[in-house]
């Protein structure tokens, strides 16, 4: 009788040892996680976020520019000659020194176009591309078109912007000094044909090395370069 009992008091002090471990074991991979959790967090510097990353970033936020500014033209075109109220009121900043002028299309209407010109460092950059994938599903209400113009003083690896926007490549041009790439991005809200190519960037660069000029076109190039 004395041994059973023995055995039972034995058998009992193993569970609650087993039980002991099991929890010592719970409580000791909590601080593992609560410990990487705070190491993370401990590295990311007090009030920073993480940066998003656009889908299709414009010259100054690609990564293949070393310029800190660029010239930025804006174009706004209406087919139908009025410029929506709303449309004013949705301008990219206050500070832009805009330009009206009307002119007549091929089939005898008279078009309106609205153009601005500013210099932008990386953060005015960004908030012009988020104002330009909302602003053009709302122009194409009203037979808009908007055009971005980006220039930057210096020569770019296109086919490294090319890359990092997944963009794919429908014309190209090498003269001299100059190359143009005129290709197709999925996710640009914006397209157009050139000849039979659909198309909504064009990027031209001339010089070598870094000295140069670049420009960036959506969805195409208005002016010379």
């Amino acid at each position: 009788m004395l041994v059973g009992l023995a055995q039972k008091l034995s058998f009992c002090n193993n569970v609650k040892r087993l039980q002991l471990n099991i929890i010592t074991l719970i409580i000791c991979t909590l601080l593992i996680i609560l410990g990487a959790h705070d190491l993370r967090v401990g590295l990311v510097p007090k009030g920073s976020v993480e940066p998003s990353q656009t889908a299709v970033p414009l010259l100054l936020n690609s990564g293949v520019v070393q310029a800190q500014t660029a010239e930025v033209s804006v174009v706004l075109w209406f087919e139908n000659g009025e410029i929506p109220l709303e449309i004013w009121r949705k301008l990219p900043t206050k500070d832009w020194a805009w330009d009206y002028k009307e002119s007549k299309t091929s089939s005898g209407k008279v078009a309106v176009t609205l153009s601005g010109h500013r210099q932008m460092d990386k953060n005015e950059e960004s908030n012009l591309y988020t104002w330009y994938t909302i602003m053009v599903p709302q122009l194409a209400q009203t037979n808009g078109r908007l055009y971005i113009d980006e220039r930057v003083p210096q020569a770019t690896d296109i086919s490294a912007y090319l890359s990092k926007t997944n963009a794919r490549p429908a014309q190209w041009l090498l003269s001299g000094s100059l190359v143009s790439i005129a290709a197709y991005q999925k996710d640009l809200p914006a397209n157009v044909m050139a000849g039979n190519d659909r198309i909504n960037i064009q990027l031209l660069s001339r010089g070598k090395h870094n000295e140069g000029q670049t420009v960036l076109a959506i969805p195409a190039l208005l002016e010379e370069f």
